[in-house]
This record gives structure tokens, C-alpha cells and sequence, in this order.
């Protein structure tokens, strides 16, 4: 059996028994993170200019996303939503395919709650399928499909977006099969947009050809039987090092979400940052460090870790969510990195852009092989300051990861921070109901009831 006739059979086939409620627990914890992430990026100037550019809903079928006023057209909606989701970098990460699971997904899957009426239960399912998807395949080609300059969530996510929406409209085996050989051809996506819109506007373009994938394939548009290997998709997208599916790599035993899990980011930026900043703070902490007096600073991490820190001197924001030096400059002036962080006027600072040249950073020589392997490589960072001293930390956990997990207190915090930048007109005890809720979506019996406490009124 092809692996593309495999994954078919994977996905049409309903998971009562298959998905844990432990699994489900887990689906659901990062669906509101997702949800959060979501509502405070739809602020961002740059979700306005992508609604500008958009045509009249008038006419078409249209869908209600709950953080806007608006309606509109599906495909749109997508867009809108998954820019929504990224711009912020915050949303969540798989290190095994070195991508950001949640959010094509979860973006495909919103406009099809008025349709479909989904329970929870049909919601957490869908996106657990189509994550397990996502992730597996870029597993099986390994960490060569990212060095060669693909945006994994982009590409990945088409491919797990049609898988998700397949398995909430209930496609058979037969029309799956199609809708996955029509996403391989609609995967697209490239790492130098890294530090731009677009690396945000990849994640609602993904989700939009998942959907469409299904739409069509629903609709009798077939593709070829086998697209995903012997000369396909998994070795196009390889660089050629990878044509067949790996032997041993099944889907859903365990789900990825089980084993090793998806981390849950702690800041809003890059996640090759994270362990940059976190040793930073510890430094600046534990010895009373500051930014004035830096001499040179040093970061030193696995080879390929470095690849998406594109921006050492970054003119604003967006940038700066790319910057290994910004990391390590931003975190020794504030002593924190979090949403204002990353204001344009924050980066812009003369203190900032002065101190950024002083830092440096090195990758070992070794390439790896896996995106787990970057993961879980240390990172250390060293800072000098003369006479005053030579300091060095170095951080093995990612953190947000299960050896350095996000707790339920602290998920419902960044819940809170993000629903008050997205939706301030909420009142506290609305939205820690809200959460409340969320954290037992398994229960929820309509996921559109749920997300109407949300929307704003006009």
C-alpha cells in the first residue's frame, strides 16, 4: 500500500478509540494558545493592510471569525486567520519537523464550525489528525526539507490542513487520497521571508489550499494515486534524500502531541531564541548584569540553529522576532522579552541598535539530522565586560518544552495577556470562564457557542 493510500486510510477513519483523553486534554490546551495568539495578533497593523487588499464578501458564502466584526469569504478567512496567528511568532512549535503545527491546522478547521456544527470532541480529533499529518511527514524527511530553505509550516502545513479538514468533513479513504495529492501540489513556502509579513501570511495561505485540497476533492477533482513518494512530493521536497516513508514511523503511535509533545512558546519571537534569552536573563539575575559596560557577548549554538536568526541588526519589529543579537542586547537592558519587546520603537532604541554589533554567534560544525536535534542541542551564551568580568550560562531544556513545560497557570497568563491586547472590552471573569471552558473543549458539545463568548460587539 502507498504511504499516500496509508495516510488516506489514517485520516477517513473516525479516532474514538485511537485518541486518549489525555491526548485530547493535551489537543485542547494548545488549541487555547493557538486561540490566544490568534486574537492579540488580528491587531497588528499588518492583518489591517491584508484586510484592505481582500475582495467584497458579497454574494459568496462567507464565515465569522470571533475576534472581527467581519465576515468573509472562506479562503479569506484563512488568510486573515492565520496571519492573525503568526504575526506575533508566539504560537506554539514541533522541533521534530522544526515547525509550527497549531496554527495552519487550527486555521483550516475555524470556518467550518458553522457548517459542521462540531462538537469538541469532532474539533480536537480533527486537529489532531491533521498535526499527526503535518509532523510525521516532515519527521520523515528529516531536517534537510528546512536547511534547504523551505518554511516548513508553510509547506508541512498545507499537507496537515487538508488532512484535518478531510477528517471533519468526513471524505472517505478514496476522496482523502485525492484532496492529499492535490495539497503536494499546492505546498509552497520559503525561509528568506523570515523577519516580513509573509512568514505570517504563509501559515493562512497553507491553510487555505488544506481547505481548498478538501473542497475540491469533495467535489470529484482527482489527483494522482501515489504523490507523496517514488519521485513525489517526499523527495522533491527532500532535496532527494528522502522517496519512500521511513520504516517505523506510524502514525498516531503515539501521536506527537503525546510523545514528545508540542512546545508552547514563553516569548513572542523565534523559537531559536528562546534559549538565548533565557540564559541572558539568567545572567543578568543571578549577577546583577546590565547592558551598559558590555564589551562582547557570544552565543554558541548546534549547527543549523541559527539558520532563521537572519536579522543581527534588526530596523524593527519583525525583524528583531530574528535576531540572536537582539536577544541577548533586549534581554540585559528590560530584564524581560515579551510583546512590547517587539514595537518597532523598542528595537529602534539607540542603546539597542548601539550594543548589537558587540555580539557574535557561532555554530558548531556538526549539521543535524533530525529538527529534534536542534532542539535539544545547549546553547550558551557568554558576555564580557573587561575588568568587570567574563560570565557564561548555558540552557539544555527548551524552554516551553516538556522538560521546561508551560503550567496550566501559566497558559491561562498569556491567555489573559493576549485576549487584553485583542479583545480589551472582555472582562476578567469572562475570559478566565472562557479558559475555563477551553481547557474542557473535549466536553463542549458546539465549538461555535463557546468562541460567540468571544466576539466582539459592533
Amino acid at each position: 500500500m502507498s504511504i499516500t493510500q496509508q495516510l488516506a486510510d489514517f485520516i477517513s477513519t473516525r479516532k474514538a478509540d485511537l485518541i486518549s483523553a489525555d491526548v485530547r486534554s493535551r489537543a485542547a490546551r494548545c488549541l487555547l494558545d493557538t486561540l490566544a495568539v490568534s486574537v492579540a495578533g488580528y491587531c497588528d497593523p499588518s492583518v489591517r493592510a491584508l484586510e484592505d487588499a481582500l475582495c467584497p464578501a458579497d454574494g459568496m458564502r462567507t464565515v465569522a471569525m470571533p475576534w472581527s466584526p467581519r465576515r468573509y469569504r472562506e479562503d479569506d478567512a484563512c488568510l486573515v486567520t492565520g496571519m492573525s496567528s503568526h504575526i506575533l511568532d508566539y504560537d506554539d512549535v514541533s522541533m521534530l519537523a522544526v515547525c509550527h503545527p497549531s496554527v495552519p491546522v487550527l486555521t483550516a478547521l475555524w470556518p467550518l464550525l458553522e457548517e459542521t456544527g462540531a462538537s469538541g470532541r469532532a474539533l480536537l480529533d480533527a486537529y489532531v489528525v491533521g498535526t499527526e499529518v503535518l509532523i510525521r511527514s516532515g519527521q520523515a524527511m528529516g531536517f534537510r526539507h528546512y536547511a534547504l530553505g523551505f518554511h516548513a509550516t508553510a509547506t508541512l502545513g498545507t499537507l496537515g490542513a487538508a488532512a484535518a479538514c478531510c477528517h471533519m468533513l468526513g471524505l472517505d479513504s478514496r476522496r482523502t487520497a485525492h484532496a492529499l495529492a492535490i495539497a503536494a501540489s499546492m505546498s509552497a513556502g520559503v525561509r528568506k521571508n523570515f523577519g516580513s509579513m509573509v512568514k505570517s501570511l504563509h501559515v493562512g495561505l497553507a491553510a487555505s489550499s488544506g481547505l481548498r485540497a478538501a473542497r475540491l476533492a469533495a467535489a470529484g477533482v482527482q489527483g494522482a494515486a501515489e504523490p507523496l513518494e517514488a519521485g513525489g512530493w517526499l523527495r522533491a521536497f527532500s532535496g532527494g534524500d528522502c522517496d519512500t516513508w521511513p520504516d517505523g514511523l506510524v502514525l498516531g503511535r503515539p501521536f506527537a502531541i503525546e510523545a514528545p509533545g508540542f512546545e508552547q512558546k514563553r516569548y513572542p519571537c523565534c523559537y531559536m531564541m528562546h534559549k538565548i534569552i533565557q540564559a541572558t536573563l539568567t545572567l543578568k539575575r543571578e549577577h546583577g548584569l546590565a547592558l551598559e559596560g558590555l564589551r562582547a557577548a557570544t552565543i554558541d549554538m548546534c549547527g543549523g540553529a541559527s539558520a532563521p536568526l537572519m536579522h543581527p541588526h534588526p530596523k524593527n519589529g519583525l525583524h528583531a522576532k530574528f535576531s540572536g543579537p537582539y536577544a541577548v542586547v533586549g534581554s540585559l537592558l528590560d530584564g524581560r522579552m515579551d510583546l512590547a519587546s517587539f514595537r518597532d520603537e523598542t528595537v529602534l532604541r539607540p542603546a539597542v541598535q548601539a550594543a548589537l554589533g558587540a555580539v557574535s554567534l557561532r555554530e558548531s560544525s556538526q549539521a543535524p539530522a533530525q529538527g529534534g536535534d536542534v532542539g535539544s542541542a545547549p546553547v550558551t551564551v557568554t558576555l564580557d565586560y573587561g575588568q568587570g568580568g567574563r560570565y557564561s550560562a548555558t540552557v539544555h531544556a527548551m524552554p516551553g518544552s516538556a522538560q521546561d513545560p508551560l503550567t496550566d497557570r501559566d497558559l491561562l497568563e498569556k491567555w489573559r495577556d493576549c485576549l487584553a491586547r485583542g479583545l480589551p472590552e472582555l472582562g476578567a471573569a469572562t475570559v478566565d470562564e472562557l479558559f475555563r471552558k477551553g481547557l474542557a473543549m473535549d466536553a463542549q458539545a458546539s465549538v461555535q457557542q463557546w468562541l460567540d463568548e468571544l466576539r466582539p460587539h459592533s
